[in-house]
């Protein structure tokens, strides 16, 4: 009944294709806090023992605040340490074209952007919480032996990568990955840049390991139940060897159908 195909247009851009749209995204589309505290409780559902979260790319400490404040709110202080891993630098420079946006030919991030300050971060987190560590420095020298050592006590059951640059993200699954359990959720921030191109990014980074580049018995399996309709979240995956998490409370489920009634409702 709308006359002429503009208004017949405009009303389908705006009061259909539009709302819709917002629907969509308001019902199902991914929030990147919802994970952590699915995360969390799974760990003290399942698992006995202490454990580790790891970010790296803390900028200001917006996401690290909220993480710390998940791991209050579901009563497991005590047994996870977050750790906030950046430089407080800034963005370094580009080093290699898998840094770069490949549709525009151009560095995406301009050196020193994301500049954060690490003595206020330090005193905010101070007066609240107590189960953290802020390692202040590039990752080639943040992630030491030493740290790597310590998470045969605390593994890591949520790495947060929210590094930007291929090379960067490179860097924290090299030394990460001899140390990460079978089953470790791995967030990636920034996996959909360049579309999620398999040539740069994180998103490269999940193309090799599920290529074998980094070891051939491992793979990056998407959790579409913890990332919806992103593929930012995966589970990290160990065909041979450890380390493993401890189970909680073993148990052999009884698969049986228990009879009730003749009738074909349950």
């Amino acid at each position: 009944m709308l006359p002429g195909d503009f208004v017949r247009t405009t009303f389908y851009l705006y009061a259909i294709s539009k709302p819709r749209k917002w629907i969509r995204t308001a019902t199902s589309g991914f929030y990147r806090m919802d994970h952590i505290y699915d995360v969390i409780y799974e760990a003290s559902k399942k698992y006995r023992g202490n454990f580790s979260i790891l970010e790296f790319g803390t900028n200001e400490g917006y996401s690290f605040t909220k993480i710390l404040y998940a791991t209050k709110y579901a009563k497991m202080a005590d047994r996870i340490t977050v750790h906030a891993f950046d430089s407080f630098e800034g963005m370094p420079a580009a080093v290699e074209r898998s840094d770069t946006n490949i549709i525009t030919n151009s560095v995406e991030w301009i050196e020193g952007q994301f500049h954060g300050n690490y003595e206020e971060l330090a005193e905010y987190c101070g007066k609240k919480y107590r189960n953290y560590e802020i390692h202040k420095g590039f990752f080639e020298d943040t992630i030491t032996e030493k740290f790597l050592g310590r998470m045969t006590e605390s593994p890591p059951i949520l790495i947060w990568i929210d590094c930007d640059y291929y090379s960067s993200a490179k860097t924290v699954l090299e030394r990460l990955i001899p140390h990460i359990p079978s089953g470790c959720v791995i967030y990636f921030d920034e996996y959909e840049w360049n579309y999620g191109s398999r040539f740069t990014g994180e998103a490269r980074l999940v193309h090799e390991v599920n290529m074998g580049l980094f070891e051939r018995n491992i793979e990056l399996v998407l959790d579409t139940k913890l990332s919806w309709d992103s593929k930012r979240v995966y589970r990290f995956m160990r065909f041979e060897g450890g380390p493993y998490y401890e189970i909680a409370a073993p148990a052999i489920p009884d698969p049986s159908l228990h009879r009730t009634n003749d009738s074909p409702l349950p």
